[in-house]
């Protein structure tokens, strides 16, 4: 019987260590854990992917890796000739790097895959030289374009598109110049620069800035003073006689009469953009004349009809028009 008991009790004493082996025992890893500790070569851009299949699991990777270099990018550094909002830069850099690693997904190379019970998962490898390849690209093409348009702004005198060739100029020298600030941050150097193109351009842009002014023509009445006023508040022009430059011939008729409420006034105003030359480039005409009536006073109509002229739609559409021929120069 105390044999059977002591049997027992060394039953339960080896059921007890064993339990508490088994307790104590590492945890199974999971699949996340095990891609954790896989790394890629020192300076690759690194993504990591799980799925139920393996070409999902690469995408997420690939989609990873866009993350790990989008973040290698401080955007709040400003960029050349440029100041835009961090928001515009984040947004323009998240894109570029997006369609870039999409470009160079036959780069990437998978460094890991482990199959785990239903799920898949990978670790992707990029490096910095071929994560560069598209951005080099994107620079020779954009700088076939930046020649081609930069060469219409030296030599195009028509005011409207050397403006338009000089925007555009900058717009395609900041896309440049990006891509120029993506691949300095990677420590890749470009074949390509743009510096000479633009400096040229920029160059002769401002000596056209200061050679050409802009005149206003006056009608010597009410009516021109007052869109004189609200034009040279953002244009610099000057009243003088056109000598050289660009000539903003205003005419305005007024008139007032007796109508059944009262009395009623009007303006119907014009402008013509031309060349100090004689050259005519675009004629502005309000749709309709420009009104205002009081029911006893003349002068109390002609302050309604000025008034209403301030507020005019056209006078903000004529603006438009205008700043597309004047030259755009900075200070």
């Amino acid at each position: 019987m105390y044999k059977l008991l002591f049997l027992s009790l060394g039953f339960i004493f080896l059921w007890n260590c064993a339990s508490k082996s088994t307790n104590t025992s590492a945890p199974k890893e999971s699949l996340y854990q095990i891609l954790e500790k896989q790394q890629c070569p020192s300076g690759d851009f690194r993504g990591w992917g799980i799925a139920e299949e393996e070409r999902p699991a690469i995408d997420r990777a690939i989609a990873e890796i866009a993350v790990s270099m989008q973040d290698t990018i401080s955007v709040r550094d400003s960029l050349t000739n440029e100041v835009i909002d961090e928001k515009a830069r984040t947004y323009y850099f998240s894109q570029i790097i997006r369609n870039s690693t999409i470009n160079n997904a036959s780069d990437v190379k998978i460094a890991f895959r482990k199959q785990q019970e239903n799920e898949i998962g990978v670790v992707a490898c990029l490096s910095k030289a071929d994560a560069a390849k598209s951005f080099i690209e994107r620079q020779r093409l954009v700088l076939d374009s930046l020649g081609f348009v930069s060469n219409t702004a030296l030599n195009t005198e028509h005011p409207k598109y050397k403006n338009e060739a000089w925007r555009r100029t900058k717009m395609l020298y900041n896309d440049f110049m990006r891509s120029q600030y993506v691949l300095r941050g990677w420590g890749i150097s470009s074949p390509y620069s743009a510096e000479e193109i633009y400096a040229k351009a920029d160059e002769n842009y401002k000596n056209y800035c200061k050679s050409v002014k802009v005149f206003w023509q006056d009608a010597g009445n009410e009516c021109s003073d007052a869109v004189f006023a609200t034009f040279s508040r953002k244009i610099k022009i000057e009243k003088s006689k056109c000598s050289g430059g660009l000539n903003l011939s205003f005419y305005c008729s007024e008139k007032c009469k007796s109508a059944s409420f009262g009395i009623e006034c009007s303006y119907d105003p014009s402008l013509a953009i031309e060349a100090c030359g004689g050259e005519k480039y675009s004629m502005l005409k309000a749709p309709t004349p420009v009104k205002g009536g009081d029911m006893y006073n003349e002068a109390k109509a002609r302050e309604k009809l000025a008034d209403n002229l301030q507020k005019a739609a056209f006078l903000n559409e004529w603006e438009n028009e205008v700043k597309q021929w004047v030259p755009q120069c900075s200070d």
